[in-house]
C-alpha cells in the first residue's frame, strides 16, 4: 500500500480541486493539454480493465484514456481520497500517477476507486467509481460488516463474527438507513476506510 501526494500543485490550485472546480480553467494554464478521451464503458472489458464480475466496481462513473510516460507495469489499480492524495493498491515505488488521477477528475471528483491498464506505449485506459470514505477507528482487520434486521445484530471482522464493540463511526452510517441496514466498511489506509450502506 503506498501513499502519493500530487507534485507541482499550489495551494490554490489544491483548495479549487477539493471545491470540485477545474484549476487550469480558473487560474488559466497556456499550457494546458487537450481533455482525455473518454472512453464507452463497454471498451473497458476488451482492453482488459475488469467489468466488476470478479473484481473491482461493478459499473465505471468515468471511463478515460491518459498518456503518463514514467510508468512502469501494465495495471495499476488506486483510490483517491477526499484530499486528492492517491492511495496505491501495490507499492509500486515512486511514480507519479497525477497524469491518470487528473483525466479521470475532468469527470468524476474524488474520492474514487479506479483501475488503469495500459493500452501501449504510455497510453492508458483508466476506469474510475466514486466511493464513501469515512474515518473509522479501529485497529483490526481491513474488513467490516455490521448488519441489523428483525431485532438481530451481527458484528463481522474479516468475514468472522465478533464481539468487539461496534466503532460508533458506522453505527452513525447505519442510522440513515432505518431499523435494518447492512453496513460495510474495507480499510484503505489506516483509519480510512470505504463504505457501503445498504437498507434491507
Amino acid at each position: 500500500m503506498g501513499l502519493f501526494r500530487r507534485r507541482n500543485e499550489t495551494l490554490n490550485e489544491q483548495l479549487l480541486r477539493e471545491a470540485g472546480l477545474d484549476p487550469a480553467q480558473i487560474l488559466g494554464d497556456p499550457g494546458q493539454k487537450p481533455p482525455p478521451v473518454e472512453l464507452p464503458l463497454s471498451t473497458l472489458a476488451a482492453a482488459g480493465v475488469p467489468d466488476g464480475s470478479s473484481v473491482g466496481p461493478k459499473e465505471w462513473d468515468a471511463a478515460v484514456t491518459a498518456q503518463a510516460p514514467a510508468l512502469a507495469g501494465s495495471r495499476i489499480e488506486f483510490t483517491t481520497i477526499p484530499n486528492g492524495d492517491l492511495i496505491v493498491n501495490d507499492e509500486t515505488g515512486d511514480v507519479d500517477l497525477s497524469p491518470l488521477a487528473d483525466a479521470v477528475e475532468q469527470r468524476v471528483q474524488p474520492p474514487y476507486k479506479a483501475t488503469a491498464q495500459r493500452q501501449g506505449g504510455d497510453l492508458w485506459a483508466v476506469a474510475a467509481k466514486r466511493i464513501q470514505v469515512a474515518r473509522i477507528s479501529f485497529p483490526e482487520g481491513d474488513k467490516l460488516e455490521f448488519s441489523h434486521r428483525d431485532d438481530q445484530g451481527e458484528f463481522r471482522v474479516d468475514g468472522e463474527p465478533s464481539d468487539a464493540l461496534v466503532p460508533p463511526e458506522l453505527e452513525r452510517l447505519a442510522e440513515t438507513s432505518g431499523d435494518s441496514f447492512y453496513v460495510e466498511a474495507e480499510r484503505i489506509d489506516g483509519d480510512l476506510w470505504e463504505v457501503r450502506v445498504t437498507p434491507l
